[in-house]
């Protein structure tokens, strides 16, 4: 499609009397619209080409508006990708660091499990062990008062 381009200082002074024709009161807006029909006149203008001058600059400013948004968008979609990429990578780390814990944990629990099972047989053999080492003591204690001492004089004889 061909693009027109426009002369600003013309569409500068159309955006001004229209600004007056639709602002002031009728006196003015009447003296406004005089002004645009000599300019017209003036410039070989007619009322068709003015309307088809109207919709190009609404078209234009639409397209080059259009053609802006579509580049903000896609500028959006790119940081929001962008974004979504580090998310997924901060995640899988985040996974990774998750799976290593709960896989300690399990190592622990188990480490506290085995310990709780042989506490029981710790004592039972601590116990034994002191039982054992007070009995051998009497025992020894006996045997040695046995061989040491002399025999004890009945003296229920002298009772008879």
């Amino acid at each position: 499609m061909a693009e027109n381009r426009f002369d600003p200082k013309d569409i500068k002074i159309l955006s001004d009397i229209l600004a007056l024709v639709l602002a002031e009161p009728s006196g003015s807006a009447q003296n406004a619209l005089e002004a645009l029909r000599l300019r017209a006149k003036r410039n070989n203008l007619s009322g068709g080409a003015l309307k088809n001058l109207f919709a190009s600059l609404a078209a234009d400013t639409g397209r080059q508006n259009a053609a802006d948004r579509e580049k903000q968008f896609r500028q959006r979609i790119s940081d929001l990708e962008r974004e979504l990429r580090q998310a997924q990578s901060h995640l899988r780390s985040a996974q990774g660091a998750l799976s290593h814990t709960q896989m300690e944990s399990r190592a622990l629990m188990t480490e506290i499990a085995t310990q709780r099972a042989q506490r029981p047989w710790r004592y039972i053999t601590i116990a034994f062990g002191i039982s054992a080492g007070l009995l051998l003591g009497i025992a020894t204690s006996q045997f040695y008062h046995s061989l040491t001492d002399r025999p004890p004089i009945d003296r229920s004889v002298y009772f008879r």
